[in-house]
This record gives C-alpha cells, sequence and structure tokens, in this order.
C-alpha cells in the first residue's frame, strides 16, 4: 500500500494533464500512487497516461461529464493511501511538495488533519507568490470567511479526516472545495507551510474549471444557507459574503439584485465601501431604467 494517493480530476485537456503527472514524477518522495479521473468526452487522457508508462498512475473514466468534485469524490473512494493529495490537471507541483508536507503532518496531533501550502501564480510574464500562516492553527473562522483560502492542489489531507466529514459535496454547482474545508476545519487543526510548493496556472486565456459566474452566485448561498448555524452571531461574515454576492451579481448584469445584496450587507455591517457601491448601482440602475 503506498503512504499517498494522489488524484487528479482531468477534463478535456490533455496536454495540461501531461504537465500536471510529470511534476509528479520529479517528487523527492516516491512512495504514492496516482489516480487520474477522466471527467472529459470531447479529449480523452488515457494516452497520456499510458505514454508515461508507470505502474504507480491509474487512470479512471467516466462514462459521463459529472464535475469535478464528482471526479474527486472517485479517486477518494478508490484511493488506499493513508494520505490524500490532490492536484487539478493545470496545476504543478514543485519537487519537494510530498515530502514537506508529510515531514510535517504524519505523526502530528489527532486534531490536526492536513497540511496546505502557498502558492506560486504564473501570469505569463511574472510571478506572485502567494503567502500563508505559518505552522499549526485552528482555521475554522478562515474556512468561514474565506472562500479562497485553501487551494485544493495544495492539500495533504489524512485519510480518516475524509472517513469522518464525508466527501465533497457533488449536489453544489460551485464552491464545493470551499465547503469541503469549513466541514473540515470545524473538526480539524491545520498546518500552513509559507513556502511556495505548488505553481497555478493565471495567464491571459488560459480556461479555469469552475469560471462560470451564475454557479458561483448560485453555490455560494447554498453554502451559506448549508451552514447557517455556523454564521449565527457573525454578521460581519455574511455582510463580506453578501457583498461579494452583490460584485458577482452586478458583473452578471442582475444589477437588482445587486442592490438588494448590498442593502443585507449594510443591514449587518456599514461599511462605507458597501455604501457607496450601494449608490452607485442606484445611479447607474436609474440611468439604465431610463433607455
Amino acid at each position: 500500500m503506498p503512504k499517498v494517493s494522489i488524484i487528479i480530476p482531468t477534463h478535456d485537456r490533455p496536454q495540461l494533464l501531461g504537465k500536471a503527472l510529470n511534476s509528479i514524477l520529479k517528487q523527492s518522495f516516491g512512495d504514492y500512487e496516482v489516480i487520474v479521473v477522466d471527467d472529459g468526452l470531447k479529449e480523452r487522457a488515457g494516452s497520456i497516461v499510458k505514454e508515461l508508462d508507470d505502474d504507480r498512475i491509474r487512470y479512471i473514466a467516466h462514462d459521463r461529464e459529472r464535475g469535478g468534485s464528482a471526479a474527486r469524490n472517485m479517486g477518494i473512494k478508490n484511493a488506499s493511501g493513508r494520505f490524500l493529495a490532490f492536484l487539478d490537471d493545470d496545476d504543478e507541483w514543485l519537487p519537494q511538495k510530498l515530502e514537506r508536507q508529510l515531514g510535517l503532518l504524519e505523526g502530528s496531533d489527532e486534531d490536526v488533519g492536513f497540511c496546505f501550502s502557498s502558492v506560486i501564480r504564473d501570469y505569463g510574464d511574472k510571478e506572485e507568490k502567494t503567502y500563508v500562516k505559518e505552522g499549526v492553527a485552528d482555521y475554522a473562522i478562515v474556512s468561514l470567511s474565506r472562500f479562497k483560502g485553501f487551494l485544493t492542489s495544495t492539500l495533504l489531507v489524512k485519510r480518516e479526516v475524509f472517513e469522518e466529514i464525508g466527501l465533497f459535496d457533488e449536489s453544489l454547482p460551485s464552491h464545493q472545495e470551499a465547503e469541503l474545508m469549513i466541514r473540515m476545519s470545524k473538526r480539524f487543526k491545520g498546518i500552513g507551510i509559507d513556502e511556495p510548493l505548488v505553481k497555478m496556472s493565471c495567464q491571459a486565456g488560459h480556461e479555469h474549471i469552475g469560471g462560470n459566474i451564475d454557479k458561483k452566485i448560485a453555490g455560494r448561498l447554498l453554502v451559506l444557507k448549508k451552514h447557517e448555524k455556523e454564521y449565527e452571531g457573525r454578521k460581519d461574515l455574511l455582510a463580506k459574503h453578501y457583498f461579494w454576492m452583490a460584485l458577482w451579481l452586478r458583473d452578471a448584469g442582475r444589477i437588482e439584485e445587486a442592490i438588494d445584496f448590498l442593502k443585507k450587507s449594510l443591514r449587518y455591517r456599514f461599511n462605507l465601501s458597501y455604501f457607496f457601491h450601494l449608490l452607485y448601482l442606484k445611479s447607474d440602475f436609474k440611468k439604465w431604467s431610463r433607455k
């Protein structure tokens, strides 16, 4: 049995998958299995896996498109490692990723369930390093506040975590990773490594899965509803989420709904930024409605 099971969901971009897999094969730690779950139908990735000719890599193909969360769950169900890691098909790991994380997570206390790191964002003409808090910490409030605080490709998770909290919620149209981290952080502490162990492609024209704005809006609303008990007494966090919801609704051309959410955010917490956004949207909506 391998120590680590690495799960890669892929969807109609086999060339990117090849780069992701090669970054795994360059790891300084080698006791792992890789489970590639193909959720695409237009461009299958089986040939890429076959060309690498490595017994540690397994390939599972969905017979229909089911989404990234279903692909990750399929990988988890077929994993045999003591630790589970995830890599999106458009990301790459740096060579010390698994070794660094295992050195901290293996043998950690029972209330510590996961490890994550900072990343390098690759914009083509420049690169940018993100920052995370170093060491063991309780991330329950962070997970409720920042739905992008944990990047899936940086995670290394103890198997027993999923046995206790369950898998990714496949019913959500977006924010499945954020919702998982709310459940995970409610029960377990995490270890942050302020060292970039993953390289993410953020170049112009690069399509990221999950970029549909209407799905993002619907998903965030469902997450807030699902965890409404956790948000009781945290009106500041709800105000922040409603503000971002308003901005997405504005970008989607749903101005009346955006105004309603800005009003909600101000009811929970007065903020000058929220207030001026509301004034601007009201003014803009009046001009639009006169046309």
